[in-house]
């Protein structure tokens, strides 16, 4: 089902109650890359067992979440990944969202057509540029053969995300060039430092931030992130971490978010109480450039200024769900 009337409706409940809406859960701290921006993973962590993941999304459940994303570490090196989206699925008759986050190096025909079997939503794959960096091995040069393994098998709605920095900057036309005829979106994460805060500043991002959008559809604080691209963050806004939003970590804590470590809580002592705790200005929101955080902040906090993007972005998932279980597969890119 994903977003029906009764997602919508409950969505609109979580402006006003004491309930997270969105959740971000770490399923293992491992990563098969060492991308020097990233530091949300830790080499030879341990895998969660399944029991205990299926254990914290009944928690989250209970509490009222709507919209989960799977993330490490690296996703996809969990190996009951696929039977955690289906537990996800299971909740409230499938009324609601469930993405994976991951660099698709170790996407297979096999593992996207468990994903769909399983009724997964979405997956986001980060990839940043057109070769290898010294930041990143993260490259359209060697992901390119599972992204059309990607693009031939799924039956979910598939985002392709880059980190906006100066080395991604220069050559993401042709990035898109090349993927151009792929039944793909795409978006940006904007490069933060430690905390979150914004790690690029200039006019030159201006441009391709004005010709692509933030991620396509939603660009919930376009006009925020412009101005800390210039420097000033002086414009207010309330972030929801902790609240409406949870990163519940791997040893099961939940913290603001992915870079806010300081104030966490272990999820099965959290009560709508307890979050509700949690609804103030925070003391890093100045230059946070965390577009997931903000996009529930601004989303729930600011109903009436996003009802018109959410409301798009939430036809345009039930449209491409209904094209996705047709039983003709998505078109492949001529090589």
């Amino acid at each position: 089902m994903a977003v029906d009337l009764r997602f919508i409706l409950t969505g609109a409940k979580r402006v006003f109650d004491s309930r997270p809406m969105y959740a971000q859960v770490v399923v293992t701290d491992d990563c098969n890359l060492t991308c020097s921006y990233c530091d949300e993973y830790t080499p030879g962590a341990p895998i969660i067992p399944l029991e205990e993941m299926k254990r914290r999304i009944d928690k989250l459940d209970e509490l009222g979440v709507q919209v989960y994303d799977f993330l490490g570490g690296e996703t996809m090196m969990h190996p009951d990944i696929a039977e955690l989206v289906r537990h996800t699925k299971s909740k409230r008759g499938g009324s609601n969202l469930a993405t994976i986050i991951t660099n698709g190096f170790l996407l297979t025909e096999k593992s996207i057509r468990a994903l769909n079997a399983a009724g997964l939503d979405f997956m986001q794959v980060s990839v940043d540029s057109l070769h290898p960096t010294p930041h990143s091995d993260k490259c359209l040069k060697s992901i390119l053969p599972r992204l059309k393994v990607l693009a031939k098998e799924a039956r979910f709605t598939v985002e392709i995300q880059t980190v906006l920095n100066d080395e991604t900057l220069s050559t993401y036309d042709e990035f898109r060039d090349i993927l151009k005829g792929m039944p793909f979106a795409f978006g940006f994460s904007v490069m933060h430092g430690k905390g979150g805060r914004i790690a690029i500043k200039g006019e030159k991002f201006l441009g391709i931030l004005k010709k692509y959008g933030v991620f396509e559809g939603v660009n919930f604080y376009g006009e925020h992130l412009k101005e800390m691209l210039r420097g000033d963050f002086s414009r207010p806004w309330k972030c929801l971490g902790g609240f409406k939003f949870l990163y519940v970590n791997a040893a099961g804590a939940v913290q603001w978010c992915s870079q806010q470590r300081a104030c966490m809580t272990p999820l099965m002592e959290l009560t709508p109480k307890r979050l509700k705790e949690n609804d103030f200005n925070k003391p890093c929101e100045a230059g946070c450039s965390l577009g997931c955080v903000r996009m529930v902040s601004h989303t729930l906090g600011e109903p009436l200024k996003t009802m018109g993007a959410s409301l798009k972005l939430a036809v345009g998932m039930s449209q491409k769900k209904t094209n996705a279980a047709s039983s003709e597969p998505f078109p492949v890119a001529s090589r």
